[in-house]
């Protein structure tokens, strides 16, 4: 299978992970599957008469890419923006958190994903360290359910001050960061805009691995493409903790240089999918 090729659908059984997709909601009649989606929440605060429907169709994109990658998965919409697809207050993130958390059990969620970033550029997550949604987080990973997030678009408004570093909430070191990969004839390369940063054991943070965006692109669409491909291994291994989940992916990781001569890991999903299913039939 060549490089970052769409990979055949790898799961046979009826098992199903619960996504739970942080963002702008969910349309269904826009997906493959509309029996996908399971009823979610709307926080964004523009009340009943939107209700989940997803005009800004970011969550949707997400929502796709997701199932693309794990065609068994169940979605949940858990809205937070409005329909410009903007954030209104950053506290509604926590809000989103709790009520995952609240649900999380009844419901099955295994993945969240938060398809999403600011405008920062950390280096560490020092700052965020013991704030309500490091917090939140951690206690889910804890409790098995990974949290993947996107690194963020910024880096050619950085790079001058600082070569590397993530956006919030990828900076926090209990998610699973995601950069994007640009395609070209010479095979692939950190795309311009996504910022990164490499591991540090002083710090343990960095970006977990980068991969080649889905819909909706960027690091967005990149962190879809991650949660799709947890989505679809972890019913393989159901026991697992987080940290052995992240290990299983980065096992199948290849490497690719930037032009500050940086090693990057990268996963093309059809050959990580691939190699965990046919190892479990």
């Amino acid at each position: 299978m060549s490089l970052f090729h769409p990979p055949v659908p790898p799961l046979g059984s009826a098992e199903a992970t619960v996504v739970a997709v942080v963002d702008s909601g969910i349309s269904p009649d826009r997906l493959d599957r509309i029996d996908a989606v399971l009823p979610g929440v709307d926080l964004s605060g523009e009340g009943r008469c939107r209700g989940m429907n997803d005009e800004a169709l970011h969550g949707t994109a997400v929502a796709a890419t997701i199932i693309r990658y794990a065609p068994n998965a169940k979605l949940v919409p858990v809205k937070i923006m409005n329909r410009r697809g903007v954030l209104s207050a950053p506290a509604l993130i926590e809000t989103a958190f709790d009520w995952i958390i609240e649900h999380r059990a009844a419901l099955g969620i295994g993945v969240i994903c938060a398809a999403f970033a600011d405008s920062s550029h950390h280096a560490t997550d020092e700052r965020f360290h013991d704030t309500t949604l490091q917090r939140q987080i951690a206690a889910l990973r804890e409790a098995g359910v990974l949290t993947v997030t996107a690194a963020g678009n910024w880096y050619p408004e950085h790079r001058g001050r600082s070569l590397y570093g993530m956006a919030w909430p990828a900076i926090l070191r209990e998610t699973v960061s995601v950069g994007a990969l640009h395609t070209q004839e010479e095979g692939v390369r950190l795309a311009s805009a996504s910022q990164r940063l490499p591991f540090s054991s002083d710090t343990c943070c960095g970006t977990t691995v980068f991969t080649v965006p889905g819909d909706p692109g960027e690091t967005s669409g990149a962190a879809a493409v991650i949660a799709g491909c947890f989505a679809a291994l972890r019913p393989l291994f159901p026991q697992a903790s987080v940290t052995a989940l992240v290990d299983r992916l980065l096992s199948a990781r290849r490497e690719v240089r930037d032009e500050y001569g940086m090693v990057w890991p990268t996963i093309d999903p059809g050959d990580l999918l691939e190699a965990n299913w046919h190892g479990q039939a």
